[in-house]
C-alpha cells in the first residue's frame, strides 16, 4: 500500500531519478566486491606487453630541463574524448574538432623540444587501489579501453604523464622539479575560479607571473581567442596551463609557434597532496602552500 501511495504522489522526473540512483548504488557494491577473475588477469598481461615504453618522471623531467621541452599530456579524459565517450564531463564536452585534435596530437613522436606523455601501465604511485574490487584504477580503465585505444597508441616511446602529479614529488627532489621555472618569466593559463594555486610555494623562485584566466568548463569551445591572448606574449615566455583536455591542445600549438608551453594539470595541488594537505589533486587546499 505505501509503494503504491508513493509511486502515485511522486513526480515522474524524481521516480526516474531515484531508480538511477539506485542503479548507481548496485553497480557500486557490485564493484567493491569484485574479484579478478584468471580471464581478466591473463588480459591484463596480454595488454600490458603490447603497452609502449613510457620513461620515468624523471626522465621526462630531465628531458623538459636540458632541452626546454614542451608536454602535452594524456589521461583518462583526453582518451576518453579522443574516442567521442565523454559525454557527461562537466569540464569538457567532446566534440569532433577536440576530438581530432587529441588523437593526431597523440600520434605525433616526441621529439628534443616536445614530449606526448601518457600514464604508465599500471603505476604504483599514482593510482587508486580497490577502486573496482581488486582492481586498481589503471587496470580497470585499461581492461575496459585498452582496445578501443590501442589503435592510437602508434609510437614505441612516451613521456611520463605523472610528471605532474604527486609521483614527481616522491620520486624526484623539489629542487630539480623547480628547475623548470627557475627565474623564468610564466604565463599562467588556467581556470577562473578553478583550483589552480600560482602563489604556491613551488612557484617562489620564478622571475614574473602573468595570468590568462579561461572559462572552467568547455573552455575549448574559446579556443582561437585563448590561443590569441597567449600570443601577446614574448616567445622567450614559459606557458604553464591547466585546462584540462584544452591544455593538451594548447600546449602543443604554443610549442609550434616556438614557446615553450607545459600541460600542468593539478600540479600545485599533487604537491599539496604529497604534503597531505589534502586528499586528492582535485580537492581545493584545507590550508594555503
Amino acid at each position: 500500500m505505501i509503494r503504491k501511495i508513493i509511486n502515485a504522489v511522486l513526480p515522474i522526473k524524481l521516480k526516474v531519478t531515484l531508480k538511477k540512483k539506485k542503479r548507481e548504488l548496485l553497480l557500486y557494491l557490485k564493484s567493491k566486491s569484485h574479484k579478478l577473475s584468471i580471464h581478466e588477469s591473463n588480459q591484463l598481461k596480454d595488454y600490458e606487453s603490447q603497452f609502449p615504453s613510457v620513461l620515468s618522471t624523471k626522465e621526462t623531467l630531465d628531458r623538459i630541463i636540458s632541452h626546454r621541452a614542451s608536454i602535452c599530456r594524456y589521461g583518462d579524459a583526453e582518451f576518453d574524448i579522443s574516442n567521442q565517450e565523454n559525454d557527461d564531463d562537466y569540464y569538457q564536452k567532446p566534440s569532433n574538432k577536440l576530438t581530432s585534435r587529441l588523437t593526431s596530437i597523440l600520434k605525433v613522436d616526441s621529439s628534443d623540444k616536445l614530449i606526448i606523455a601518457i600514464p604508465p601501465f599500471n603505476s604504483k604511485t599514482n593510482n587508486i587501489k580497490n577502486y573496482y574490487g581488486e582492481l586498481s584504477f589503471w587496470q580497470w580503465y585499461w581492461l575496459n579501453r585498452f582496445s578501443k585505444i590501442k589503435p592510437l597508441l602508434i609510437n614505441r616511446e612516451y613521456g611520463n604523464s605523472f610528471v605532474t602529479r604527486e609521483t614527481v614529488f616522491y620520486e624526484n627532489k623539489i629542487e630539480d622539479i623547480k628547475k623548470i621555472w627557475d627565474k623564468r618569466d610564466v604565463v599562467f593559463v588556467y581556470g577562473a575560479k578553478g583550483r589552480f594555486n600560482i602563489n604556491s610555494i613551488l612557484f617562489d623562485n620564478i622571475n614574473s607571473k602573468s595570468e590568462i584566466l579561461i572559462p572552467p568548463s568547455n573552455a575549448f569551445n574559446e579556443y582561437g581567442s585563448i590561443l590569441d591572448e597567449c600570443k601577446k606574449y614574448s616567445v622567450n615566455s614559459l606557458f604553464m596551463i591547466a585546462a584540462g583536455p584544452t591544455a593538451t591542445v594548447l600546449a602543443y600549438d604554443l610549442y609550434e609557434l616556438g614557446y615553450q608551453a607545459l600541460d600542468v594539470g593539478h600540479l600545485p595541488n599533487s604537491y599539496d597532496e604529497f604534503k597531505g594537505v589534502i586528499m586528492s589533486p582535485e580537492d581545493t587546499p584545507l590550508i594555503s602552500s
